[in-house]
């Protein structure tokens, strides 16, 4: 078995290397990125090392007593020929040059191989019929990575690459196509590098997430609501430690408490750290008595329980209480980035109904995608407010806005790799 191993630009060129140094019957057993030698290689695009092997089968020689037409014909002219299809196998044969031999009803034929991709593949016998299926697999199965590897650098279009490389960060198709829509034109410009193209990519986001946030009146009541499991109260507490210890504001907790047991005990724990009052309603009228009682707080922080997008009934008791509300409140919808893309759409879609006004994506360092963040955006026009990665209080929670967005959606992005692929 022949080993060869190439560093190469791109995989078409590694391609045709291996064509020309061991033929069509190589297979490519491994390939993956390699930085360039040296110091300035830190600064290059990246290189692609592929190492290809050829397992050299056996010569097969045949002493032919008859010519290869008269062969031919005979195989031709079996009675057994009409229900056998023929078999191709390259031969060489001394004296005779590179050869063609067909199988038909264990007879042999032969001829030049004029087109040999037009002969059509049958089990033959023994051990010539084994060369045959050991020599088409090879030649299948690097055809096959050949074409795979076509289809997946398509000649190194850097269009295609950026395409294949926002939709792997769950980039709904449509909002790819948007972005990529005046790249083209980018690349035209002469002296266009890598790196503007990434940068202007980054920008198209921005501009894409840009009109969901628009100045607001900011309000007193922050209400928290979503669907189980998604760390409503937890990230309630981050925000609660933020406004009472980082910026000195006076705060107080409300817990809506219907049916959901424990969660209280859990609230009532954060207040008595942060010395701040915590209070439980029970239903719309005791909601509204609290929050003018608390007419004195910067803020008040509501905490609901779970519900179901699935659940009509839940949906509507919650907004029995935020309807009780008599002031203007931020209602955000809190979202684990952990759930799959298709169901984030069918909660903010079905949340709607209770008016929210912002999203918050909990649990970022439990996923490595973060394209269903742009996703919501562009569908529901909400702007994310706070991006929360983590269970520490209160330093796993950030704000969030258009650029702090943008680079988390290219989060250990290298635009060179995406661009050499």
């Amino acid at each position: 078995m022949k080993i060869k191993r190439y560093v190469v630009r791109e995989m078409q060129e590694a391609i045709r290397l291996i064509k020309q140094d061991l033929g069509p019957d190589a297979v490519i057993v491994s390939s993956y990125k390699v930085p360039a030698k040296g110091i300035a290689g830190f600064f290059m695009p990246r290189l692609l090392e592929v190492t290809a092997a050829l397992d050299e089968p056996h010569e097969i020689n045949f002493r032919l007593k008859r010519a290869p037409v008269q062969l031919a014909a005979t195989a031709g002219n079996s009675a057994n020929s009409q229900s056998s299809p023929a078999v191709a196998l390259p031969l060489k044969q001394q004296g005779h040059g590179e050869r063609t031999l067909y199988l038909t009803s264990g007879r042999y034929g032969a001829r030049r191989p004029d087109n040999p991709a037009d002969s059509q593949l049958a089990e033959g016998p023994g051990p010539v019929g084994r060369e045959v299926r050991q020599g088409v697999e090879r030649r299948s199965l690097f055809e096959m990575i050949v074409n795979k590897e076509m289809e997946a650098g398509q000649g190194g279009d850097p269009v295609f690459n950026w395409r294949r490389a926002l939709i792997k960060m769950d980039v709904d198709e449509n909002i790819v196509e948007r972005l990529l829509s005046d790249l083209n034109s980018e690349l035209s410009q002469s002296g266009s590098e890598f790196e503007n193209v990434y940068l202007n990519i980054k920008r198209q986001v921005i501009r894409l997430l840009e009109p969901a946030y628009i100045p607001t009146e900011k309000t007193r009541v922050l209400t928290f609501v979503g669907p189980t499991g998604v760390g409503k109260t937890t990230t309630l507490a981050k925000l609660a430690t933020k406004l009472s210890l980082n910026e000195n504001k006076k705060i107080a907790l409300v817990a809506i408490q219907t049916y959901r047991l424990g969660a209280m005990e859990q609230l009532q724990a954060y207040g008595d750290f942060l010395g701040i009052p915590v209070e439980v309603v029970m239903t719309p009228a005791e909601l509204a008595r609290v929050l003018e009682n608390h007419s004195d707080k910067d803020f008040v922080l509501v905490d609901t329980a779970g519900r179901s997008a699935r659940n009509n009934g839940q949906l509507l008791e919650l907004k029995s209480f935020l309807d009780a509300v008599g002031e203007p409140q931020d209602i955000f919808l809190v979202l684990s980035l952990t759930t799959k893309n298709r169901d984030l759409n069918k909660i903010a879609f079905e949340f709607q109904k209770i008016k929210c006004s912002k999203i918050i994506f909990t649990k970022l360092d439990e996923t490595e995608t973060y394209g269903s963040i742009l996703n919501l955006v562009s569908a529901y026009g909400m702007p994310v407010a706070y991006l929360a990665d983590g269970q520490g209080i209160p330093d796993c929670i950030s704000e969030a806005k258009p650029r702090s967005i943008a680079e988390l959606l290219f989060r250990g992005v290298d635009p060179d790799e995406v661009m050499a692929t």
